[in-house]
């Protein structure tokens, strides 16, 4: 068996000359030699703000908050918002929901002993979508810890140089009293090669990935079930919706090679979400993914 990656956590950070133009082999290669300077501004989630803010092409969440350490006043957030550190992502991510009603598609039920290692926390009135308590001490506690811990995988040295490290709290996005769902373009070389649709995020996880026509790309093998994606996304959000989204996402990315851009659809405005350079960190995907991403990074001016 090939050893890991220096800086690899997971079994699958090792090479496979087999498989060497393959997606996320080639997502390797990038975490293995690829110092570009803007990977650690597009990889924080603070300073990409600054990046999309130039571009003038969509819209950022209102920030009410930044600071590099735990230093919250409590008393005047808004009823809802996202409470995140901006060099990390999934286990220390806090969903305030104290509005009058809860949120539409956030399951709660009593599991307190579920163990919740990656998945975002929604607290409403102190706790979790599992029922467990979240006192605003501990979350301090966690933001606080956090704030000391590198990034948890050394191989992705863009997450990993980010600094500094702080705390930022932004306004929740809400679409119709629902957390609006996951739409990222996968942009190389400054063109969309396929859109990635994700549903369920906070309970059955569905995705699937589309080709710039919102056509269903077929994935013989795919990671996540499909169950509950459609067939194709024009009846959601419209041609000129398909239009918009694609072409923000390539004026996002047209300074890199290759990247994730994040994007959320609320209240028909397309919101800014986040920029991933090392998606899954470099999961192999599907056969279909792996080809199509392989051969459109690999083929500069395709």
């Amino acid at each position: 068996m090939a050893e890991l990656l220096p800086g690899g956590v997971q079994p699958w950070h090792v090479f496979d000359e087999s498989k060497s133009g393959y997606y996320s082999q080639l997502l390797l290669k990038r975490c293995m030699d690829d110092r570009n300077p803007l990977l650690p501004v597009m990889e924080d989630k603070y300073r990409s703000r600054e990046l999309v803010h130039s571009k003038d092409i969509c819209y950022l969440t209102e920030l009410y908050h930044w600071s590099e350490d735990v230093n919250i006043d409590w008393d005047n957030l808004p009823e809802r918002c996202v409470i995140k550190t901006n060099h990390w992502s999934g286990d220390v991510l806090f969903i305030m929901d104290n509005g009058p009603e809860p949120l539409a598609n956030v399951p709660r039920k009593r599991r307190l002993f579920s163990r919740r290692a990656k998945g975002y926390r929604v607290i409403r009135h102190g706790r979790d979508q599992d029922g467990k308590s979240w006192t605003t001490k501990r979350i301090e506690r966690s933001l606080r810890w956090c704030l000391q811990q590198d990034f948890p995988v050394p191989l992705e040295w863009g997450a990993v140089n980010i600094r500094p490290r702080g705390v930022m709290i932004e306004e929740l996005l809400t679409d119709g009293n629902r957390l609006p769902e996951d739409w990222k373009v996968h942009v190389f070389h400054g063109k969309a090669g396929f859109i990635q649709y994700d549903v369920g995020r906070m309970g059955a996880h569905s995705q699937s990935i589309y080709g710039c026509d919102g056509q269903r790309i077929p994935q013989t093998n795919p990671r996540w079930s499909e169950n509950d994606t459609p067939d194709e996304i024009v009846s959601l959000i419209g041609k000129e919706g398909l239009r918009e989204l694609i072409t923000i996402a390539e004026r996002l990315a047209e300074d890199i090679d290759y990247t994730r851009v994040d994007l959320f659809l609320a209240e028909g405005k397309w919101y800014f979400g986040e920029f991933t350079n090392y998606h899954n960190s470099a999961y192999p995907q599907s056969t279909e993914w792996e080809e199509l991403g392989g051969s459109l990074w690999l083929n500069e001016g395709s």
